[in-house]
């Protein structure tokens, strides 16, 4: 959101984006007559009134809905007052509340007796005070839920401040806000934009003119009402079941236009066809007013002649990135579909809406009041609004189950579809657990996956600086690399560790692990969410980049330091059913059949390097004989029994990240020495020979003295030395795993052929549904501990309780008499 805020001139607000109808008469006084308020409750108790009496907008009422919010929204905001289209208008619950309906409020009115939450003095037209940063995330708010609730390509809004206002404008690139006025001094600036608001079409006025609502009871009402709980067997259950939770009538219903896009071959054909879609509440909504503003909807399709047809399907609604290397996530799909590619969606039609309101494109306005800026540096981005149809209905990757057997199967999935698209000269560049789906096939199977390749771009074209849009992609399963340096070009072990990533993140939340249940929202947060900041913005968090560098995930910091699980590893319990191993084919590769008399030491795998499922298996308690001495019972150890197939997974990975981060330093640092200049040479010296006879001299007595106390003379401290030829070729090795596709998949395909997995090892979600919150007194706790020199015992909380309540009691005391 930051630098997307613009305050202009009246004039040029008003000719940019309402219509010329001009206002034919003068309202006198319009207004000014409403007393400078005090609170917010007196401001909207009269302004309705006064705005309604005067007719500025004829077809519309303007109606207070200050206290009560819809009851379908679930974020409990309202907003003061809004004006609705008559026979529209929201009806009043008692005496004194109306409820708010953000499906159909047409224009919004905030109250503030102060807060502005532009600042015209400030660069970016945005406030530092906390009270004014905090009304601006609540004028955002109340536009997110418009657009959420409505087919909006813009919003207006007028926020009162006191005996001043300002109009503004939010879309999906940038928010426009007048510069403050007096609404009581100058009443025609405020009067004018109610006039021509209201004489603006549909169009202008924010609405989608390719969107239709379905009022209920009309006649496609009743078409999707008679989709509801169908059994004619046309569709997945689950997907029947995500169109009927989607007819929620507290949400409005809409009938969709979307482009047949020709070919990327045929694209001079001016013949342009569209496809009708009925949709209910949204299956998938992106947060924030800027930004591509992603919707999904689970659809029924309409044929040419209006009659719905049997199978849904899946609509994606987005405001993509209008960026000449960015291309159109509908051709992938086309060539990625023209070319057999497995487990990516089946393009059914995409395209551009057409029309000057379905694009925002700001940037020559942005120049005129920032006039002394390179153009470089203007923060807006031009977005086109872009519909997409697919054939897949997925669900989450997260509803995998019951074994964590299904997701590395939907990983090796999305591995393969990845490989399929690399070969084109396509990389994915967002792999993240929201854009990896499971899907049923027409086989009655579960697969991954790989969608959502709207960011994707061609590996064999060069882009010049400023080519390429800021960073994107989903922070949380970035690689390292990707999230230190903002420039990078994603590569193919960028997008292998998002795929790692995202398999830690389901099983460190799904399956039982070495690390406590409470903690794993703190891990997750660390991990995935964590940054490290810098002068100039964030970078990689220190947790994921210690497990890259490391090649391990430490639990230290969670489990302590005498605990002995001091890194991640997923377990089972015995007593759980094993699946038995797959003698079928596994995603297209035939599995190799064991022995009869299978040895009690497996093969060894050519991925994984050493024997597999008796490393597996440690832990195992032996067999005892009915004749040997009973051993005194034992409290069950909190480690899990039997060690989780998964594990060998992770370990083999992180083996090839730390290979592959460590080569890359390695290059970094021998670049630095090869451009060393102007360096001096210390040993030559006169003070550090002095420095270093004094060193052997110490070294020779500390030598006398051992041999005198009969032990063996202590080494001599070494320099750390450069790595050996052999060392570093086994990173070569090592980290040519990440070169290709193949090893990553043979290592998935390997496991699952191999290993003995759990049946049911999933458990339920262990992450925080609120997000890891430390608590203030929390922080200062901590910050007292770490801050006093004395030493505590770790179990003597009343001690150390009662020690700090005296010192404040202290510390009081001595303020009062100091003051």
């Amino acid at each position: 959101m930051h630098g997307k805020s613009v305050v202009i001139e009246h004039k040029t607000f008003m000719d940019t984006f309402t219509s010329t109808h001009p206002l034919r008469w003068r309202p006198k006084d319009f207004i000014a007559d409403i007393p400078t308020p005090t609170t917010e409750n007196e401001m909207y108790a009269t302004l309705p009134g006064v705005l309604n009496k005067w007719g500025l907008c004829p077809g519309y009422t303007f109606v207070a809905t200050p206290r009560e919010t819809d009851d379908a929204d679930p974020t409990n905001q309202a907003v003061d007052c809004g004006m609705y289209k008559i026979g529209f208008s929201p009806q009043a619950i008692d005496e004194t509340c109306v409820a708010l309906d953000w499906s159909r409020v047409e224009l919004s009115i905030e109250c503030k007796t102060g807060q502005d939450p532009f600042d015209a003095n400030a660069a970016d037209n945005e406030p530092t005070a906390e009270k004014r940063k905090r009304a601006l995330g609540r004028i955002l708010s109340i536009a997110e839920l418009v657009f959420q609730y409505q087919q909006r390509t813009c919003h207006f809004m007028i926020l009162f401040l006191g005996d001043f206002a300002r109009i503004v404008r939010f879309d999906r690139s940038t928010i426009f806000a007048t510069a403050k006025f007096n609404y009581k001094t100058e009443t025609k600036k405020l009067a004018e934009f109610l006039w021509r608001y209201s004489h603006s079409s549909p169009a202008q006025r924010g609405h989608d003119p390719t969107a239709t609502r379905v009022e209920r009871g009309d006649e496609l009402w009743r078409t999707m009402m008679a989709k509801k709980g169908a059994k004619d067997g046309a569709n997945p259950d689950y997907v029947q079941k995500l169109f009927d939770d989607s007819l929620d009538e507290t949400w409005p219903w809409w009938q969709l236009e979307v482009p047949i896009a020709p070919p990327p071959e045929k694209r001079t054909t001016r013949m342009r066809c569209t496809r009708k879609f009925l949709v209910g509440k949204p299956h998938f909504l992106a947060s924030g007013v800027t930004g591509r503003g992603t919707r999904g909807y689970v659809a029924l399709p309409l044929d040419n002649s209006g009659r719905p047809c049997e199978r849904f399907v899946y609509l994606k609604d987005a405001w993509r990135l209008d960026h000449k290397v960015v291309e159109k996530e509908g051709d992938i799909l086309y060539e990625l579909n023209q070319a057999k590619a497995e487990f990516v969606p089946t393009l059914v039609c995409h395209g551009d809406l057409s029309g000057s309101e379905q694009t925002t494109d700001w940037q020559s306005l942005w120049k005129e009041h920032h006039p002394m800026a390179d153009e470089s540096e203007c923060p807006l981005k031009r977005h086109q609004h872009y519909r997409l149809v697919v054939q897949q209905v997925g669900k989450p990757l997260a509803d995998f189950g019951p074994g964590s057997d299904d997701l590395v199967f939907a990983i090796g999935c999305v591995l393969q579809a990845h490989a399929a698209a690399y070969h084109l000269g396509i990389i994915h560049r967002d792999i993240s657990e929201g854009n990896i789906l499971l899907w049923k096939d027409t086989d009655g199977e579960w697969y991954g996956l790989l969608n959502d390749w709207e960011l994707s771009k061609r590996t064999n074209v060069q882009y010049r600086d400023g080519e390429q849009p800021d960073r994107t992609g989903t922070w949380q399963f970035m690689s390292a690399h990707v999230l230190d340096d903002e420039t990078r070009r994603i590569i193919l072990p960028d997008e292998l560790e998002s795929v790692f990533h995202v398999l830690l993140n389901l099983a460190v939340r799904f399956l039982p692990t070495t690390l406590r249940d409470q903690d794993v929202g703190q891990f997750l947060h660390d991990y995935f969410d964590g940054c490290s900041h810098h002068s100039t913005g964030v970078r990689c968090g220190l947790a994921k980049r210690g497990a890259m560098e490391s090649g391990m995930i430490s639990l230290k910091s969670y489990n302590g330091q005498l605990d002995p699980n001091k890194k991640l590893r997923l377990g089972f319990d015995p007593s759980e059913r094993l699946l038995p191993l797959p003698s079928a084919a596994i995603v297209g590769r035939q599995a190799t059949p064991l022995p009869a008399e299978a040895p009690a030491e497996p093969a060894a795998s050519p991925v994984l390097g050493s024997t597999t499922s008796t490393a597996l298996l440690q832990d195992h308690p032996p067999s005892v004989s009915d004749n040997a001495p009973a051993e005194p019972p034992q409290e069950k150890p909190t480690s899990h029994k039997r060690i989780h197939p998964l594990n060998d997974i992770i370990d083999e990975l992180l083996k090839w990240f730390q290979a592959y981060y460590a080569l890359e330093d390695l290059e970094t640092d021998t670049e630095k020495n090869t451009n060393k200049k102007n360096t001096k040479d210390l040993s030559k010296s006169t003070r550090f020979q002095r420095l270093r006879s004094k060193t052997v001299s110490n070294s020779t007595h500390a030598s006398t003295a051992a041999d005198q106390a009969g032990s063996q003379p202590s080494a001599t401290t070494t320099r750390p030395t450069t790595k050996t030829a052999t060392s570093i070729q086994e990173l070569r090795t090592l980290a040519s795993n990440l070169m290709s596709h193949d090893p990553f998949i043979n290592l998935v395909l390997d496991s699952l052929e191999q290993l003995e997995w759990p049946e049911n090892d999933k458990g339920k979600d262990k992450k925080p549904k609120g997000g890891v919150v430390v608590p203030k007194d929390q922080v200062s706790a901590i910050s007292e501990s770490l801050t006093s020199s004395k030493k505590r015992e770790i179990d003597d909380v009343d001690a150390r309780k009662e020690r700090v309540r005296k010192r404040r009691k202290t510390n009081l005391r001595v303020q009062g008499q100091a003051s």
